[in-house]
């Protein structure tokens, strides 16, 4: 088959302020193996260094072009990108993201070897800031009864039918954060998915990333609704969310009552810890916390399993003194550790039962947020569970 006759593949890259990354996601897009490509990035009128970066892509390759232009979120600029797009086969690809070498000639493919696939997806690494990777993501076979249980397509590493993106409506705008997981649902309630066993994309986890600054106070609520709407019940594994989502299925994210000067201020007593950059942290896990005004009650731990479901246990101990063991399973948990009012310096040590071995590290979980509360923040907490 000539390059002409290849599918024409559309790369929709949504992008605002992410200057720091976006070279490196486009240049993993034309660097493809593949001849029959184009990629379009749908920018949100960014402010920092990203627009140069296009305009000298737009120039140099006219495989590339771009919009940057005010719009209404990430989920709006992919719809924006599905009605530019010329190609048959459509990647969805953010700015901090990248594929693999010949990520996209594998996908196509395995689209011609399985004709009535809807959607091929394949494996993919979490890396760093650095792009050094970090792990693996748990990524399998899915169907729709398979995507109750959870969310087990990672979207960069998936391809999609333009016919079937259309017929969907293109993803839900009113989603900030499960936009991706709501479409596989859709999708899978009337075609098949095709699992490709080759690493195709890298996630890139980071500080401003959604799934680092969003996870709980967007995306619990916004994927246990969307499990609900589909499925009518919430799964085992979702369930261990349920008492969050019930406090704020009808609360704004942005509460009165839970102001972000609260989160700011509780984030600025830690005062030392051996978290590593992309919040994993070793089997003996370190925290020097203080207060400078108001007595510490207690220090929040929200975290997820290295390892999605592996339940572990662990030893806490604050000021050299046994408090309590705590156990975590499911995708993610969150601790309550008391701390002695009368001490406004404290340090906590966490002795975990479970570790893994990776890039010459040990790693026991994820800590996500490490928030030391007052009383009254604790207080607020437990009415909202909003912190």
């Amino acid at each position: 088959m000539s390059d002409q006759e290849l599918p024409l593949v559309s790369v929709i890259t949504p992008s605002y302020n992410q200057g720091h990354f976006i070279r490196e996601t486009i240049q993993s897009v034309l660097t493809q193996d593949y001849p029959n490509l184009e990629h379009i990035v749908v920018d949100g009128g960014s402010t920092d260094g990203t627009l140069p970066i296009l305009r000298e892509f737009a120039q140099s390759d006219p495989r590339f072009r771009f919009v940057s232009e005010p719009d209404r979120g990430q989920s709006h600029a992919i719809n924006k990108g599905l009605a530019l797009a010329q190609g048959e086969i459509i990647g969805w690809l953010n700015s901090d993201d990248t594929y693999q070498p010949g990520a996209i000639r594998k996908a196509v493919d395995a689209f011609r070897r399985q004709p009535g696939c809807a959607v091929v997806h394949g494996k993919c690494l979490m890396i760093d800031e650095k792009s050094k990777a970090i792990s693996a993501l748990h990524v399998t076979p899915v169907n729709f009864r398979k995507l109750f249980e959870g969310c087990f397509v990672c979207q960069p590493a998936a391809f999609i039918r333009k016919s079937v993106f259309q017929q969907m409506g293109g993803v839900d705008e009113s989603l900030n954060f499960c936009m991706d997981y709501d479409l596989w649902i859709r999708i899978s309630k009337q075609h098949s998915f095709c699992y490709l066993d080759e690493f195709l994309a890298n996630a890139r986890r980071h500080p401003g990333s959604k799934s680092v600054a969003q996870w709980s106070s967007v995306g619990i609520p916004e994927v246990l609704k969307t499990v609900e709407k589909h499925y009518g019940k919430l799964s085992k594994t979702w369930a261990a969310f349920a008492p969050y989502y019930r406090k704020n299925r009808n609360r704004p994210v942005s509460s009165p009552a839970h102001p972000a000067s609260l989160l700011q201020a509780a984030a600025q007593r830690v005062k030392s810890m051996n978290r590593n950059a992309d919040r994993s942290v070793p089997p003996s896990f370190t925290i020097t916390v203080e207060s400078a005004d108001s007595p510490l009650q207690v220090l929040v731990i929200k975290g997820r399993p290295f390892l999605p479901g592996s339940p572990f246990r662990c030893d806490v101990l604050v000021n050299g003194q046994p408090v309590g063991r705590y156990a975590a399973s499911g995708l993610a948990f969150t601790w309550e550790i008391p701390l002695d009012g009368s001490q406004r310096r404290h340090e906590v040590t966490i002795l975990s039962s479970r570790f893994v071995h990776q890039n010459h590290r040990m790693i026991s979980f994820f800590a996500d947020e490490v928030l030391p509360l007052t009383a009254y923040e604790a207080q607020l907490r437990r009415r909202n569970r909003g912190m």
